[in-house]
């Protein structure tokens, strides 16, 4: 494993060491064991948004851990990172972020967004970053199974979620297409420009990739 300097979040070259210390083994409060096993069991799903795969570790905008073997633990809101046969996992006070799958369709995460009713204590996905910045929140629920067999133990399941989050000089908008709301956000020029691009490019602002190209379009005009 080497270590890179990030350039424009995405690109990495090689860079000097940077310790471990804030590394935090997951261990089994009991025993006091490495966490080895899944901990959910009788959950049906996976704590994770994807599974294990090579990513690159986030310490700062120029110190950055790549070719790692790291997941995100949607649940609980921790990267994991396999370090041998043991899991260690950071939170997102102790990291800047994350990248998965950074050589075919990296996916930047970053902590530090204050979620409105839930705080900085996550990792949020960057679709764009600019005057306006578009974050998606993503995390699990565990919800009771809707497939469990009718009149057996109620047995549970992990749920996807998502919300969409405009950011603006620190103030959050959680994305929706309701007039007063987005008024009272952007105020009435910026929603006359927002409706003026989404006639223009044909703009479905239901849709997540609609969502993104219309911030990325107020970006460039200002």
């Amino acid at each position: 494993m080497k270590k890179f300097s990030l350039i424009l979040l995405l690109s990495v070259t090689i860079c000097c060491g940077k310790s471990m210390a804030q590394l935090q083994m997951l261990r089994d409060q009991a025993t006091g064991n490495p966490v080895m096993a899944n901990p959910y069991p009788e959950v049906k799903g996976s704590q994770y948004w994807t599974e294990f795969d090579s990513g690159t570790i986030i310490f700062s905008d120029k110190d950055t851990l790549s070719d790692v073997v790291i997941a995100f633990n949607a649940f609980n809101h921790t990267l994991e990172y396999r370090q041998g046969r043991e899991l260690m996992a950071y939170s997102p006070g102790k990291i800047n972020g994350f990248i998965l799958n950074p050589s075919s369709n990296p996916q930047l995460y970053r902590s530090g967004y204050d979620i409105p009713g839930t705080g900085k204590n996550r990792f949020v996905e960057v679709l764009v970053d600019g005057d306006y910045t578009l974050v998606n929140h993503k995390y699990k629920k565990m919800i009771d199974d809707p497939g469990a067999t009718y009149g057996s133990q109620r047995a549970k399941a992990f749920s996807n979620a998502e919300d969409l989050y405009v950011f603006k000089d620190g103030e959050a908008f959680l994305w929706k297409t309701r007039k007063k709301i987005m008024v009272e956000y952007f105020g009435d020029e910026v929603y006359k420009t927002i409706n003026e691009l989404s006639n223009k490019y044909n703009l479905d602002l239901k849709e997540k990739a609609d969502i993104r190209r219309l911030i990325m379009l107020l970006n460039a005009d200002k």
